[in-house]
């Protein structure tokens, strides 16, 4: 016995059916599917109506089925798509992807929801009835008006690409990478090359190009160079200027020195590292004290003040070519195809 249940709280441009069956297959109100989004071709039903889900399973599979209708009608969707998940993945039962869509609408997972219904359209062996596959259809359009489409294109071979953590696959990728809408965060990383990380805000339907060029990672460091105003900077014996300098230094150790007239000379050695920032901060003193104070004391002084503030691995990891675009998560005018119900 088939049960009807009408859609509730639904915007009237997305009059979705929550369907619950006691039977094999669900009905639908009547209702023709919009001439724009015909239902997609699958096999013929069966002339005799399928089991019921719960009929069909056994052992391990039904006790995750039952444990993840239990979830479902609380509101536990992440956890009642995982339990129809392992449920699907041990009896192969065409309705459970159905259950699994269900789970993806309720939690606002469309790109996810868009690749469930391309399993359920080549996996279905004719359980799904016509009707059946006009709600999919009206699901999968509203799905579609909701995500957008990202072309990334990478100036290297088979750097690994993930978005919001998930791996995407390595480059060349095969084609547009379909996500939420939303602030999605995208990172490209291949061994020998610096990781390229950026934020994009994708509105719904967005078709974004991204192009990554990633780069080789810098050997050396930026060395910060402070002293007084006329004092006389070098590094490894060069000349770089008077009073401040900063600069990129190759790794490895080098020997600052600062001089100026009637001051006693400061010398040190330092350590560059890779992608580190290292300050050298001088305050050079006369080379005679009156009142008795031996030029080595202030020489020791000086030491001391540049120990204090040499620093080094402040990473210099910042891209200049990322893009931090708006956080909105979702259009407001954009619809949601919510309310739309489990295979039981």
């Amino acid at each position: 016995m088939r049960s009807r249940r009408p859609a509730t709280g639904l915007a009237p441009a997305v009059a979705i059916v929550v369907l619950t069956t006691a039977g094999g297959a669900a009905a639908l109100p009547p209702q023709p599917a919009p001439a724009e989004a015909p239902a997609p071709t699958a096999p013929a039903p069966s002339e005799a109506p399928a089991a019921p889900v719960a009929e069909r399973l056994s052992g391990e599979a039904r006790a995750d089925y039952e444990s993840g209708k239990a979830l479902f009608r609380n509101g536990d969707f992440a956890n009642a798509f995982l339990e129809f998940q392992s449920a699907y993945e041990s009896s192969k039962d065409a309705r459970l992807l159905w259950n699994m869509i269900a789970c993806t609408s309720k939690m606002h997972r469309y790109s996810q929801l868009l690749a469930l219904v391309e399993r359920l359209k080549q996996e279905d062996r004719g359980v799904l009835l016509p009707e059946d596959w006009a709600t999919i259809a009206e699901v999968e359009r509203n799905a579609r008006a909701l995500v957008g489409h990202l072309d990334i294109a990478v100036s290297e071979r088979d750097a690994e690409v993930t978005i919001d953590g998930q791996p995407i696959g390595k480059t060349p990728l095969p084609g547009k990478v379909i996500v939420d809408a939303g602030t999605r965060r995208i990172r490209v990383f291949k061994p020998g090359f610096k990781e390229h990380l950026r934020v994009e805000s994708v509105a719904p339907g967005a078709q974004l190009a991204l192009d990554v060029r990633l780069a080789r990672p810098m050997n050396g460091g930026r060395l910060s160079i402070l002293a007084s105003p006329g004092d006389r900077l070098a590094l490894d014996g060069e000349f770089l200027g008077e009073g401040q300098w900063e600069g990129i230094v190759p790794s490895g150790r080098h020997v600052v020195r600062v001089t100026a007239p009637g001051k006693v000379p400061y010398q040190a050695r330092i350590l560059i590292r890779d992608e580190a920032l290292s300050s050298v901060s001088v305050g050079l003193v006369p080379a005679e004290k009156h009142g008795g104070t031996p030029p080595w004391v202030w020489i020791a002084g000086a030491g001391a003040v540049v120990a204090a503030v040499l620093s080094a691995g402040l990473l210099l990891a910042h891209d200049p070519d990322a893009a931090q675009v708006g956080t909105a998560e979702q259009s407001m005018g954009a619809p949601r195809p919510t309310g739309f119900g489990g295979r039981w």
